[in-house]
């Protein structure tokens, strides 16, 4: 017993004297924030910083690697409205690849940046938006839509953006913050005030939705997005066929629009002057009813409406003090009663 007690405590000073002679393992270096206070650390994000950090976020959906892109100590994220962690969720899984169609409106004001692409996604297209926003140099918030039920029919309108999504407008006519929010806020008060006159819509203002143009159409086609036309042997396929044809403030006044029991919140404008866009993350709640409105062009249907809750990014092209262009995708349904990822549920 005695030589066994001698030989352990031979062993731990042998161990101990080890210890000491090992070299201390190196310390990874603190971030910036962490570090005693520099001045020089104060940098402005400007309107080409954001899309840099952003860009770098969205290529690294496609790599898979997130070195070299500076995350805050707490990052909020949420995928279709559930919340996730960074790394997690399916466009931090599948195999992403660029398309040429990319909307970006920045917004140096508020911090963010959204995106409004068509990606591969394992090989199948996607409609996405990709909302960040960044404070101190550093992402905080990340909001990633995805939509792959993309049919063959909406991809015509899916292969590059229109061009004045993605012109600059000339510094002499670009409009003031307050101006592009209020023209993209008063599209939703006409939707649901079920009367076009409230926005300040463009005579030429042409819809997308999902892929599909939707308002304004030279020769009938479809006012909701969807791959079949309406069917004109039907009262109500002639209804959308004449409804394809008219103006975005003509379909708002038509009533249309009334199983919308309510659009809120219209979250996180993104404003950018630069290129005269608005980026809105909107929520649309419908509970199976419609809005008593007068004048109605088509009847109520019979039995319940859709009850669910939707979600998008819908960009809003202003020109001129006139909304010109409205893109919207992706749709994201989530049941009735849930909430965005970022709001309180309110069924009120």
């Amino acid at each position: 017993m005695h030589i066994g007690r001698t030989r352990k405590r031979l062993l731990l000073a042998a161990a101990a004297g080890m210890a000491l002679a090992a070299p201390l393992t190196a310390q990874a270096p603190k971030p910036w924030y962490k570090q005693p206070w520099n001045a020089a650390n104060v940098k402005p994000c400007d309107r080409a910083c954001l899309v840099r950090i952003g860009e770098s976020y969205m290529r690294a959906l496609e790599t898979k690697d997130v070195g070299g892109i500076a995350f805050a100590e707490q990052v909020m994220a949420t995928e279709n409205t559930g919340h996730i962690k960074v790394g997690e969720g399916l466009l931090w899984r599948a195999v992403i690849e660029p398309t040429a169609f990319n909307v970006t409106v920045a917004d140096p004001v508020q911090g963010q940046v959204a995106f409004q692409r068509v990606l591969m996604i394992d090989g199948r297209p996607a409609l996405t938006a990709v909302r960040i926003r960044v404070e101190r140099n550093m992402i905080t918030e990340i909001e990633q839509l995805y939509d792959r039920a993309v049919a063959p029919e909406a991809m015509e309108l899916l292969t590059k953006p229109r061009p004045t999504l993605l012109a600059d407008v000339p510094a002499s006519k670009r409009m003031s913050r307050e101006m592009l929010t209020y023209a993209a806020e008063s599209y939703f008060d006409a939707l649901t005030g079920e009367d076009g006159r409230i926005a300040p819509f463009a005579k030429e203002c042409v819809r997308h939705e999902q892929g599909y143009r939707t308002a304004n159409n030279k020769t009938p086609g479809r006012a909701s997005p969807t791959p079949k036309l309406p069917d004109t042997s039907t009262e109500m396929g002639k209804f959308f066929s004449r409804l394809s044809t008219m103006t975005c403030a003509e379909q708002v006044s038509s009533k249309v629009f009334t199983g919308i029991k309510r659009i809120w919140p219209h979250r996180a404008l993104v404003v950018d002057q630069q290129k005269g866009l608005v980026a809105t993350f909107p929520f649309f709640v419908h509970d199976g009813t419609r809005r008593k409105a007068e004048g109605e062009m088509v009847r109520p249907a019979s039995g319940a409406g859709m009850v669910l809750n939707l979600t998008m990014m819908e960009t809003f092209g202003i020109r001129d003090g006139e909304i010109h262009e409205v893109e919207a995708f992706p749709f994201v349904i989530v049941p009735y009663g849930t909430s965005d990822g970022w709001t309180k549920p309110d069924l009120n």
